[in-house]
């Protein structure tokens, strides 16, 4: 069903050594998903019978234990990391009141192991429980109806939605998610317990939400899952100031400016810059604060307090995510850099700002959006030229969901690189 001379031979090493010490091994998850939809897997999720333990003791310094509420096990192969983890299943209700105000629904661990069959049906969407063994002879279990669902083109959720979204509510983002990058639909149980459950995401952690934010911006869906979450009525949940101004005129510009970087991102070889996400999503509203009707009367003449105003309208459109201060910082400086397109004397100088190639790029957006000349790019070096920034506010960690990380500061191609979870 799907040829082994498509799967990562690393993943195909790691599972083969699993098997030779007598454990079961498979991918699941997303990247089973993505070879059955014929796409490129962004990562693999590889799920074991042995616990953390055995992997680690068998991977050795290639192997490393992490997390509490859901431990598993990072393992190396050169710069690539993929997580390994154990089959789990669904906890008792003791299991679950782990904390002293626990109402026994969310789970705050989840660590109980179990078998295949019980790791299957304690996952989330019936496309994402598929496994797959790509060292005998390609074969694929499915005990929820995965293929069948994916073929039709459904989010199905295992369980009663109504408990499985109050066990974890990341998931109520993750299911429209599915939506917007595969042109799913989700199941009419599903779709009504989403929208009636979806100011329950205030309940997951904000870290866990920044992280999922983060997603949206590396991959060129962004317009598409807003969008998405609009329908729903849960964008006033996730990013309350974006839902307030969406069909004004900033929110139309905004959605031109996304609309554009994803048309960029998904021809490859852009990008994986938060600095410049947060700075073009950013922008209209900054405008707006500033009662600036079109971005040029901006570019060509900055009020006296816009750096001020820029600031606070970053700081307001992401709330209440733990947006760092050095990324909120450098996407303000992107966009301040925006006046200096319209002053090619001082260009030397300007190209040698470490946030050059994103304010480049940002410039290049609303000349194609607006529909300005050309002509007013002429002269100025590509995003690409120019020294790399002189800081960088995080740790670099290109990754698709979760595995096939490499560490690093911002880069051009091939896409995946970028400037880091915070930058």
């Amino acid at each position: 069903m799907i040829p082994e001379t498509r799967v990562n031979p690393q993943v195909v090493d790691l599972i083969s050594r699993l098997h030779r010490q007598g454990f079961e091994a498979y991918i699941v998850g997303g990247a089973v998903r993505d070879l059955l939809l014929n796409l490129e897997p962004k990562d693999y999720d590889i799920v074991t019978s042995a616990t953390p333990e055995e992997v680690r003791r068998l991977f050795k310094r290639q192997a490393r234990i992490i997390g509490r509420r859901f431990r598993l096990v990072h393992v190396r192969y050169g710069s690539t990391v993929y997580e390994v983890s154990t089959f789990r299943r669904e906890p008792t209700p003791e299991e679950r009141r782990t904390r002293g105000s626990d109402d026994g629904v969310v789970l705050w661990s989840d660590n109980q192991y179990g078998n295949r069959e019980q790791d299957a049906r304690r996952r989330d969407f019936t496309v994402n429980a598929l496994f797959y063994d790509p060292t005998d002879g390609g074969r694929m279990i499915d005990y929820v109806g995965g293929m069948a669902d994916l073929e039709e083109g459904i989010v199905r959720m295992i369980g009663e939605p109504a408990v499985r979204l109050a066990e974890d509510p990341v998931r109520i983002l993750r299911a429209q998610k599915l939506v917007a990058q595969y042109d799913f639909t989700l199941e009419h149980e599903l779709a009504q317990t989403v929208r009636e459950q979806g100011a329950s995401i205030g309940l997951a952690s904000r870290s866990r939400l920044y992280e999922e934010l983060l997603k949206i911006f590396d991959k060129p869906f962004t317009v598409k899952t807003m969008a998405v979450f609009r329908e729903n009525r849960f964008l006033c949940h996730f990013l309350p100031e974006v839902d307030r101004w969406w069909d004004e005129s900033a929110g139309l510009l905004m959605r031109h400016l996304m609309a554009a970087r994803d048309r960029r991102k998904a021809q490859g070889g852009y990008w994986k810059s938060r600095r410049l996400a947060l700075a073009t999503i950013a922008l209209p509203l900054a405008l707006q604060r500033l009662e600036v009707e079109n971005p040029r009367d901006f570019i060509e003449s900055p009020p006296e307090d816009a750096g001020k105003v820029v600031r606070n309208a970053i700081r307001e459109l992401l709330e209440p995510l733990p947006i760092p201060k050095a990324l909120s910082h450098d996407a303000k400086d992107v966009i301040m850099l925006l006046p200096a397109f319209f002053r090619k004397k001082q260009m030397n100088r300007v190209v040698r700002n470490p946030q050059y190639r994103w304010a480049h790029e940002l410039f290049s957006l609303l000349v194609e959006v607006m529909e300005w000349p050309s002509e007013m790019l002429e002269g100025w070096p590509p995003a690409d030229y120019g020294p790399p920034p002189l800081r960088s506010p995080g740790r670099g960690r290109s990754r698709g969901r979760r595995s096939g990380r490499r560490r690093g500061g911002e880069s051009r191609p091939p896409e995946g690189r970028g400037d880091g979870a915070t930058g």
